[in-house]
């Protein structure tokens, strides 16, 4: 199914199917403000309205948290092993 999708600035892209529009979402060309409407429509609506793709992106949300926190930890936990690696020898 192909998509119109018109920015906030007014500009119009044409969109091969659900999963062009996902990642163009995820590389973050598109905003959840963007409107979307099947070919041939008449009436636009939100990206963030449609229920499937607001939930990817929330989904996608909780996957980058998750990754930012494990690495925070590990960076933590390295810098503490260095820390103890120096005062250890001293």
């Amino acid at each position: 199914m192909r998509y119109q999708v018109r920015s906030k600035g007014g500009k119009e892209l044409n969109v091969a199917d659900g999963k062009q529009l996902v990642r163009l979402l995820n590389q973050r060309l598109l905003d959840l403000d963007d409107e979307v409407r099947r070919k041939g429509e008449e009436r636009w609506r939100r990206i963030g309205d449609i229920p499937e793709y607001a939930q990817m992106i929330h989904a996608e949300k909780q996957d980058i948290a998750r990754f930012r926190a494990i690495f925070l930890v590990t960076l933590l936990l390295a810098s503490l092993a260095a820390i103890v690696a120096v005062l250890s020898r001293l």
